[in-house]
């Protein structure tokens, strides 16, 4: 049984050929202005920062995708609605109507819980039930993403983007722009369909930020000072070997240190029989 946060079919969906196009143009505000000034590709983006950074990113465009007269979601459950359970479609509608947003998190409860504050559209702190950020988040860090209420209890949708000061600066400075008043010090007051429609400029502030700070990072050196290389070595393993077997044998090589991922860079990459 699908859970409420079961999108699947929906992503399905939106591979359809007739929602290419359109899916292209919120890439393309999400992703163009990145893209386009450091001439590259999406591909690059995640061979720099990694693939669980790039799906959270593609994930930000895909949660913001309209189509022309509506959402994707309005579609989707028009068409395909009655495979899904119901709390799917709640969380879907619920997510149909969410509005990206900057939040200040306190009062985190590892695993379970964490108070968040709209920086962006101001008003109280509210709850927000939570498992595995919490559990890496602190008292007064920054995240963009939506939340959606969801059997009585307000989720994140999606994943989050982490923010720092610098991101956060620039998404104000943005802000004032398009709503404010030229060098205006505080962020006007944005009414929320305004808002829902400038996404992008969460996923542009974030990313440039992290981009620079990514590429501008020294390289690693070992203690002789030569760079350090990674590799991705892939071997034809016997039938019924084990993990634990290949990591004893490996760890008798000289010039490979902690196997088992202690204190070494080592990965077992897949697991096939040999001559398959």
């Amino acid at each position: 049984m699908p859970t409420s946060h079961d999108l699947k079919g929906l992503m399905k969906f939106l591979a359809r050929n007739e929602w290419r196009e359109c899916f292209e143009d919120v890439f393309e505000d999400h992703f163009g202005p990145v893209l386009d000034t450091g001439d590259m590709e999406f591909e690059d983006i995640a061979e720099i920062l990694g693939d669980d950074w790039a799906m959270t990113l593609w994930s930000c465009a895909f949660e913001d995708f309209e189509v022309e007269g509506g959402n994707i979601i309005d579609e989707y459950l028009k068409r395909r609605g009655w495979k899904e359970d119901a709390q799917s479609k709640a969380y879907m509608k619920a997510l149909r109507i969410s509005i990206m947003s900057l939040y200040e998190v306190s009062e985190v409860v590892p695993g379970k819980s964490l108070m968040a504050r709209d920086l962006v559209r101001g008003g109280e702190p509210i709850a927000v039930s939570e498992g595995t950020a919490t559990k890496t988040l602190k008292q007064w860090d920054r995240v963009a993403s939506r939340i959606v209420p969801v059997m009585g209890k307000n989720v994140f949708a999606g994943r989050l983007l982490p923010f720092t000061s610098q991101a956060t600066d620039a998404l104000f400075d943005g802000l004032r722009q398009m709503f404010g008043k030229r060098n205006a010090k505080k962020l006007p007051v944005i009414r929320d369909e305004d808002l829902q429609a400038a996404a992008s400029m969460f996923t542009l502030s974030w990313l440039f930020d992290t981009l620079e700070r990514t590429m501008d990072m020294p390289p690693l050196q070992n203690a002789d000072g030569d760079d350090l290389v990674f590799h991705d070595v892939r071997f034809p393993l016997a039938s019924g070997a084990t993990q634990k077997d290949i990591a004893a044998r490996v760890n008798t090589i000289p010039s490979y240190v902690g196997a088992t991922g202690r204190g070494g860079a080592f990965r077992f990459v897949a697991f096939a029989p040999y001559g398959t």
